[in-house]
């Protein structure tokens, strides 16, 4: 063939080359090789710019989402207060929220004087076609700047660019233009990823609430407020990072723009004309080993022209086209690599197409994949299986071993081949029932689910016992599948799970309902004067004298009437009222407990979300002050859980406890997940054996055996036993019998006031004078 021949051959081989290429043939290596000339010219960011950042941590603070816009009104003033230059929010307010949420967040915009921007959105509507606006409400508009959050992806999906402004009938500029406060360039701006966003100044939401960020951080600095929880699924693909937060990625903009790096994409033809030289010279009769000699100086010689062009002048050469002619010219190698890349880029769909269905951890079908399932075929009911004190495995034995435990459950649920399983939830499996369901039926799933899950589960020479709790609902008319799992959560969080299955009917909403009104009115009852803290004695077992009494709350509400503390303690948990609510309780009893002038002691119930919400110590050591109470005189109660759910906070709060004085008690002890070693490594004074085992406390039962063991233990480690929920005088005399030190219910006293506490003191006084 002659040389000529050789040449059209090249020329054409070339041509196909940078053909495909513009088809994004090979993008994933054009992306690869920009991710790497990123890294090697990467730049520190301007430090200018701070991310104020919705985590996880911070959602599970608040614990609700959508947030109240009290909250993003707080974080506002209080960024304002610290000095922050701008404040930009890159969370949708294009819809109202309550009136006194939308008014709060007015009124703090108003106050930041103009220095506050809110995101704007741009998007297809499905029905028209057309591209409409999202805009924030009037009352937001009318005291901050609407900028733009759209940002703009290539073919392969990683965003690169965003335009300047929006485009249509109302320009709106974009955060990082709107930011930057200079003239920008127009039209699509491509962000330089050679940023270092790793330096960007990352503030959690919850350390701002706290108040515990120091004024220097945030002072004179722009700030951008956004979220990088995964559950709120703000996130891209970029170049370099992988995966970013959309307030990352518009901060990465911003840092472009005062770096003075907007890229420029160079077009093809730079390389397409090297590869056309390449070709002509390769067409000659070079031997294999100068050719090879050749291509691989050409490639290097273009990846330096590249790194140099990117580093000083922000231009983007593409090379992966030229370089793969380059090594099509010397053979079939190329084929190979191609064919390889091709390949992996299909496992990798495939992947993430799985991982998109099911859930990673226990290859369960995720709750989107379950849905799915649930709409390709009719699905007459479906049941739900919550897996109980899974979190207490999780604290006892690592999250590992939990994931691999419910692994297992799932393998389990599957082996009954009853329907389709999913992880819906933490800990919350749902089945996708085959067959339509009957009452007996329902009975035997019940039993057959429980049988297989009975067996303890072997994971890693641990052995895992779990518990269910079941929940159903049946397919009714108009009811979607998606409002069927609703249905069945509902039926799982209010059913009791001893009680069988819990099948779901109309009445629960109204009880989900009144959990709402309960949350509602919690709030201020507090402010209101409408909770009272009432005081149960607590009696020597041996002399029967008083020597302490356990503070309790109630709560009687002008709307809901009296409400019980079982219905609104655990919501105020949930909710993290509880901590207001338990430092009210703790002030209340030592204030009362005071005026007494009596030596007997005060109890007082700390809850796990006090303890990871509260500062504990502290907030003790202020009660004492302030209400001149006797350290040595209280104890706080906390119950067994608790050792296992937070036990890395315990140590330091039991040491800050004891250097004030403060007794320390277990409650309900014998009924949580911990072992013995917990109580080996933790200071207390008191196990409160749980009424559990009281109330069907008899001689020669198994509950006598339990509770007579753990008053020799709690003697052996020179500790204080009480014994809670005692009604007979049989109980009082036996637990007397067994050498419990202190007895607590309806038979000693039911929970009273202050003042006929009071009176009980004096009582006792004047049979003793």
């Amino acid at each position: 063939m002659t040389v000529l021949a050789r040449f059209g051959l090249a020329i054409l081989l070339v041509g196909a080359v940078f053909a495909a290429g513009q088809f994004g043939a090979f993008k994933s290596l054009d992306r690869l090789t920009e991710d790497i000339r990123f890294q090697l010219t990467s730049r520190p960011a301007s430090g200018q710019v701070v991310f104020v950042d919705i985590d996880s941590a911070s959602l599970a603070q608040v614990g609700v989402w959508p947030w109240p816009r009290q909250v993003y009104a707080e974080l506002l003033d209080r960024l304002m207060a610290l000095g922050a230059a701008d404040v930009a929010f890159d969370i949708d307010f294009s819809a109202r929220s309550t009136p006194e949420g939308d008014a709060a967040l007015a009124a703090a915009l108003e106050a930041a004087g103009g220095y506050a921007y809110l995101a704007a959105f741009e998007q297809v509507d499905g029905a028209t076609g057309t591209r409409r606006l999202s805009l924030p409400i009037d009352s937001f508009a009318a005291h901050a700047t609407a900028v733009s959050v759209n940002v703009l992806a290539a073919r392969d999906g990683l965003v690169d660019r965003f335009a300047a402004a929006t485009s249509g009938e109302v320009s709106v500029p974009a955060l990082p233009v709107a930011l930057y406060g200079k003239p920008a360039p127009g039209g699509d701006i491509h962000i330089d990823y050679g940023i270092d966003l790793r330096g960007i100044d990352r503030i959690p939401v919850a350390d701002l609430l706290a108040g515990t960020v120091a004024a220097p951080r945030v002072a004179d600095r722009q700030v951008v407020i956004g979220a990088s929880a995964i559950e709120l699924r703000d996130i891209f693909s970029v170049p370099r990072y992988g995966m970013l937060p959309g307030p990352l990625v518009q901060i990465a903009g911003l840092e472009t723009l005062k770096a003075g790096r907007v890229l420029t994409p160079l077009e093809d033809w730079p390389g397409l004309v090297a590869a056309a030289l390449l070709a002509l010279v390769l067409s000659g009769g070079l031997r294999v080993r100068t050719a090879t000699g050749i291509v691989i100086a050409a490639v290097m010689f273009a990846e330096i022209a590249a790194l140099l062009l990117q580093w000083q002048y922000g231009l983007v050469l593409r090379t992966a086209g030229f370089e793969i002619a380059a090594l099509l010219l010397l053979g079939q190698r190329i084929v190979l690599a191609l064919i390889g890349e091709y390949a992996e880029r299909r496992r990798a769909e495939a992947r993430l197409l799985y991982l998109a269905r099911h859930d990673a951890a226990t290859d369960a079908l995720s709750r989107g994949g379950l849905l799915e399932h649930m709409a390709g075929k009719p699905v007459p009911a479906v049941m739900l299986v919550g897996i109980r004190r899974m979190d207490l495995v999780r604290g006892a034995l690592g999250q590992p071993v939990a994931e691999l435990a419910l692994r297992a459950i799932a393998r389990r649920l599957q082996a009954l081949e009853l329907g389709g399983v999913g992880l819906i939830d933490r800990d919350v499996f749902a089945i996708a029932l085959d067959k339509a369901p009957t009452e007996a039926r329902f009975k035997r799933l019940d039993w057959g689910l429980r049988a297989a899950l009975r067996p303890a589960i072997v994971v890693e020479g641990h052995k895992v016992h779990v518990d269910v709790a079941l929940a159903v609902d049946s397919a009714a008319a108009g009811v979607s599948p998606a409002q069927m799992l609703q249905r069945a959560e509902l039926a799982l969080r209010v059913g009791s799970p001893d009680l069988g299955v819990s099948a779901f009917d109309a009445g629960m909403e109204t009880g989900v309902d009144r959990r709402r009104r309960i949350d509602a009115e919690l709030r201020q009852a507090i402010e209101r004067g409408e909770l009272t803290v009432v005081f149960q004695p607590q009696t020597s077992l041996a002399h029967g004298e008083l020597v302490g009494v356990e503070a309790l709350v109630r709560w009687h509400s002008p709307v809901l009437g009296p409400v019980s503390p079982a219905d609104f303690i655990p919501l105020a948990e949930e909710t993290g009222l509880i901590v207001p609510l338990g430092a009210f309780v703790l002030a209340e009893a030592c204030k009362a407990a005071a005026a007494w002038r009596w030596n007997g002691r005060l109890a007082v119930n700390v809850s796990a979300a006090q303890i990871r919400l509260d500062d504990i110590g502290e907030r003790v050591a202020d009660v004492l002050v302030e209400t001149g109470f006797a350290a040595s005189r209280l104890d706080l109660e906390i119950t067994e859980s608790v050792l296992v759910e937070t036990p890395e906070r315990l140590s330091q709060m039991f040491a800050d406890l004891r250097q004030l004085g403060v007794g320390i008690a277990i409650d309900d002890f014998g009924t949580g997940y911990s072992s013995l070693s917990y109580l080996s490594g933790l200071e207390f004074d008191k196990l409160k054996i749980d009424q559990s085992f009281v109330r069907t406390l008899e001689a020669g039962t198994a509950n006598a055996a339990i509770v007579q063991t753990i008053v020799d233990l709690a003697r052996r480690l020179g500790k204080t036993t009480v014994a809670e929920g005692i009604e007979t005088e049989t109980q009082r005399q036996l637990l007397a019998e067994m050498g419990c030190d202190i007895g607590q219910g309806y038979l000693i006293g039911r929970p009273a006031p202050a003042a006929e506490i009071a009176a009980r003191i004096d009582a006792q006084r004047a049979a003793v004078a």
